[in-house]
This record gives C-alpha cells, sequence and structure tokens, in this order.
C-alpha cells in the first residue's frame, strides 16, 4: 500500500494492529482517499507506534479505536469466571439449589453466583463423595428432571419395568411417570 511493506507503514502511521479491511473495494477507495490527502497535505499523522502499544497495554483507547473493540476490551479485564476458585462449600450450594429448586445441574449451574456445569463435572470426577452425593440428587428430583438429564434412579427404573409387567405401552407408562414415551421406549430397549 503506498509503495510500502505492511510493516512500514504500520510504523509510520501508528498502527499496532494487524487487521486486514472489510474488503478489497473498500481498501481501495481507502487506499486512494489517504494517498490524495498525504498528496494534498491534509493528512499530516504523527507516528508514535510505541506509545500507541503502551497505551492500549496500559488499558489506554486510541481515539480512532471503535467503541466495539474498547468494550471488548473492557469485558476482558473483568475477571473470568473460568478462574475463579470455587469452595466445596460452592459445590455444596449446587446440590441444595438442584433440590429446591427442582431441576437439573445445567439449569442450576445458570446462576452467575454458582460454579459452571462443566466446572462441577469436574470436581464431582476428582471426589468419589461429592460424585456420590450428585447422584443422590439426581436420584431425589422429580422423574420428568430425571428426564430431562437422562440420569434415572433406580426407583424410577423400578417403576418402569413394574408398569411394563402390568402390560402398559410406552406411552400409558410415559404419562404415569410424567416422562415423554419416547424415553420410556429408550429405557425399555436398553440392556439392564
Amino acid at each position: 500500500m503506498h509503495g510500502t511493506s505492511h510493516e512500514e507503514y504500520r510504523a509510520r502511521y501508528g498502527l499496532p494492529w494487524r487487521r486486514g479491511l472489510v474488503s478489497p473495494q473498500l481498501s481501495k477507495r481507502l487506499s486512494a482517499i489517504t494517498t490524495d490527502r498525504i498528496r494534498n497535505g491534509s493528512f499530516k499523522p504523527e507516528p508514535n507506534n510505541r506509545a500507541a502499544v503502551a497505551a492500549i497495554l496500559a488499558g489506554g483507547r486510541r481515539k480512532d479505536q471503535p467503541f466495539i473493540t474498547a468494550t471488548k476490551a473492557e469485558q476482558g479485564k473483568e475477571q473470568s469466571r473460568r478462574n475463579l476458585k470455587y469452595s466445596r462449600m460452592d459445590f455444596e450450594k449446587v446440590l441444595t439449589v438442584m433440590l429446591h429448586r427442582k431441576v437439573n445441574l445445567n439449569e442450576a449451574c445458570m446462576d452467575k453466583e454458582l460454579p459452571s456445569k462443566g466446572t462441577v463435572l469436574r470436581f464431582a470426577e476428582s471426589n468419589p463423595g461429592f460424585r456420590k452425593k450428585l447422584l443422590d440428587t439426581y436420584h431425589a428430583l422429580p422423574y420428568p428432571v430425571q428426564a430431562r438429564a437422562d440420569m434415572f434412579s433406580p426407583q424410577f427404573l423400578g417403576d418402569m419395568k413394574r408398569l411394563r409387567e402390568k402390560g402398559l405401552s410406552a406411552k400409558e407408562i410415559g404419562k404415569r411417570l410424567h416422562v415423554n414415551w419416547k424415553t420410556i421406549l429408550k429405557r425399555l430397549k436398553q440392556p439392564n
């Protein structure tokens, strides 16, 4: 562009980013406009690339920086949920929320103050005692919630088999247990 390399151009005009323009047509149009401004003397940059980079790293904002980029930079400064350290009490609170609200793990972890679903599952993998509590919590939930999570209790499976032995169809079993009949059919086809 303008007979210089990309590196020289960025250094000359103080551009710290390496982003292309939106389209080749726009690039050509902007290049022509900038070339005309340089030729007629209306464009006089004061390049200071190091100062621009230092200002950005310090949390500053260039005057020509788009609003959305500044907004993303502000959001990036906030601490990420993934980097938070949770105590065992936080994980226990997830189980309490599941029981009180009668929701599955995914729905309970929508609360921003609680650990994410992935964090809870990783904690359950590394802590067998907590894993057992999580399963017990699921088994204490109503059957429709168990169905949404695909985490059925032995009691549910027993009720389902008992109703099947009485000769009820999958649709009738589903109505009685408040679960979709396709879920019942799928469970009946699975081996013990």
